[in-house]
């Protein structure tokens, strides 16, 4: 049995993409963090850091979103979302690296201060600094995109899902990526693969 903890509009989200891109077979708990349900002491038994997203697979616990998709494609893909290819398997890496280092927290406080906090909460510097943030980040996926429709080996990988998930918050919130036409153009690729478009759908 697959369990996933976490509530889906979470970095969670990430790994249940994975899962229904891998074909694999997995069950919901929806943990939230605003409800302070990460921090209840059975939830902690599993993931001492109090956050989501947690995977629990036949007694096996790991938590951290790209230590469990790193797991899943590797054991479960045969080859998709993953490579054989030693210097593709380090260039997956190196995108997912650097979209949850670096692309990650700007793009999730544009969402926040844009749209998705309550409005008193809002803050107009945290969005401005995370819009001007963006900017040298998304310059350098619109060079790797300038010739290829994918980030690596020119197929869907880990890589493509990873920063398309992260990517999606500033996208849905409105953000200006006319400046980035490849980006624009992967970004459709990506959110319209029939994997992304089931999430939408009761799990």
């Amino acid at each position: 049995m697959r369990t996933i903890h976490g509530s889906p509009f979470s970095r969670t989200n990430y790994v249940i993409w994975t899962m229904k891109e891998l074909g694999l077979d997995y069950n919901v708990n929806p943990i939230s963090p605003m409800a302070g349900e990460t921090r209840k002491p059975e939830y902690l038994v599993l993931n001492p850091n109090g956050l989501v997203p947690t995977l629990e697979e036949d007694g096996f616990v790991l938590w951290e979103s790209l230590a469990i998709n790193f797991y899943l494609a590797k054991n479960n893909g045969n080859g998709k979302l993953w490579a054989d290819n030693p210097h593709h398997e380090a260039k997956i890496m190196q995108w997912c690296i650097f979209g949850a280092v670096n692309v990650d927290k700007p793009a999730v406080d544009y969402i926040l201060h844009k749209n998705a906090l309550p409005e008193e909460m809002r803050e107009v510097a945290i969005l401005n600094a995370a819009e001007q943030t963006l900017i040298p980040l998304l310059q350098v996926v619109e060079g790797q995109l300038a010739d290829g429709e994918y980030l690596v080996d020119n197929r869907f990988t880990l890589a493509d899902l990873t920063l398309a998930a992260i990517l999606d918050y500033p996208r849905k919130s409105g953000y200006d990526l006319s400046p980035y036409p490849a980006i624009g153009a992967w970004l459709d690729r990506c959110l319209n693969r029939p994997a992304r478009i089931a999430m939408s759908a009761p799990v």
